[in-house]
This record gives C-alpha cells, sequence and structure tokens, in this order.
C-alpha cells in the first residue's frame, strides 16, 4: 500500500477503506445485500396490501350478491303489498262497471 500525502487524519481514515480493494468489495457486498433487503422488504409489503386488497374485494363481491338476493326479496315483498291491497282499492263493482 502507498502512503497518503493527506494531513487530516480524518479524512484519511474516510478514504482509507474506499483506496484497499478488498475492503472496497466487501463494502460493496455489504451495500448490494442492503439493497436486496430492502428490496425484499417493499415486496413483501406489496404483496401483503395485495393479500389485503384481495381480501377486500372478496368480501365486496359477496356483499354485492348478498345485496341483490335482500334487493330481489324487498321488492317480492312489495309486490305482494301492492297485490294484497289492490282489491281494497278496487271495489267488484268498479271493474264490473268497466266491463261492461
Amino acid at each position: 500500500m502507498f502512503s497518503l500525502k493527506i494531513t487530516d487524519k480524518r479524512v484519511t481514515q474516510a478514504l482509507m477503506p474506499h483506496l484497499d480493494d478488498d475492503i472496497a468489495a466487501v463494502a460493496s457486498d455489504e451495500a448490494s445485500a442492503a439493497e436486496v433487503a430492502e428490496i425484499d422488504t417493499l415486496i413483501e409489503e406489496a404483496e401483503r396490501e395485495w393479500a389485503a386488497a384481495e381480501q377486500r374485494e372478496a368480501a365486496r363481491v359477496s356483499q354485492v350478491f348478498t345485496d341483490q338476493t335482500r334487493a330481489r326479496r324487498a321488492r317480492r315483498r312489495e309486490d305482494r303489498t301492492v297485490l294484497r291491497v289492490l282489491p281494497a282499492r278496487l271495489s267488484v263493482s268498479d271493474v264490473v262497471d268497466e266491463v261492461a
């Protein structure tokens, strides 16, 4: 190794790891490993979000089908109510007069 002509010891200590090939390779590997770990963390987070969104969508779809069933039942109840009220509104004599 060669001697540096830098007078500030802090600068020398900061630059020394970058001048040695082995230390620079290890630092590069550590930086790469940190990036890979960060990317893995982001991927896991995205997968959790997708799973949660998928779960919410499945619940929403089942709710939609349930709501359609409820709407159909409510419509049938309304129709039955209208049919029950209909004879009271129309008397038999009104129907006979219209036919004649």
